[in-house]
């Protein structure tokens, strides 16, 4: 007798291999529609012009999209391996990689001293990254963004929490970001795809940890996960 598929395994094939499959031709609309735009005459109109631009910046856009989807699929169907990962040089690595938008900013970074833990290095970049990129992006128009990491030593977990005084989430949306491609926000006020705390929680679940949020003490968001020790 035939073993019975997983439903869920079929799934995460299906959807691994729809979005890998779907970001070449995206990517082609895009560059040929660039090539259009340079080759072409001057449009006859204002209209022409705008719809030109209109269908590279959807296809760019829908580019980014599948490639959240990609990263996420991949999760399920590209094991890992895990070594002992110093989170210290993680978060040190993406500070490196933010200090720009840190400065443009005038934003300030705290961060204590970090353990190590064993997971995939690459995901664990992934994880802050992500944490540290949204309290950047979601901060208050008129604040520098002030972000904050502690760590804290269990029994049997590590547990995290990035700390920020942005804009926040209303409680009733603590579920939905961690569904993928959720926004609040148009992308004319906060552009994204929405797939960064998918992609974070996916992660942290994977890796035996649990995450969730609630309002910070400087009135922003905090996002706290645990990990194994």
């Amino acid at each position: 007798m035939s073993a019975q598929a997983d439903p869920a395994e079929e799934f995460k094939d299906f959807a691994y291999i729809v979005s890998h499959d779907l970001a070449g031709p995206v990517r082609s609309m895009v560059a040929f529609s660039q090539l259009l735009k340079e080759s072409l005459p001057r449009p006859e109109t204002p209209e022409d012009q705008l719809h030109l631009e209109l269908i590279i910046e959807s296809g760019q856009k829908l580019g980014d999209m599948i490639g959240g989807l990609l990263a996420f699929s991949r999760l399920n169907t590209v094991p890992r391996s895990r070594t002992l990962v110093e989170l210290e040089i993680v978060v040190a690595r993406c500070y490196m990689q933010l200090q720009a938008q840190l400065d443009a900013t005038k934003g300030h970074f705290n961060y204590p001293r970090m353990p190590e833990v064993m997971a995939d290095t690459q995901q664990m970049h992934t994880v802050f990254f992500s944490l540290l990129d949204n309290a950047i992006k979601f901060r208050k128009p008129d604040q520098a963004p002030d972000i904050r990491i502690r760590c804290d030593k269990g029994n049997d977990f590590w547990e995290f929490s990035i700390s920020d005084n942005g804009i926040g989430i209303d409680p009733m949306f603590y579920d939905d970001v961690f569904r993928p491609l959720r926004k609040l926000h148009t992308d004319e006020v906060y552009p994204g795809v929405g797939m960064g705390l998918t992609l974070t929680r996916k992660i942290i679940l994977a890796h035996g940890g649990n995450i969730w949020l609630e309002p910070s003490e400087m009135g922003g968001l905090k996002v706290s996960f645990s990990l194994p020790r």
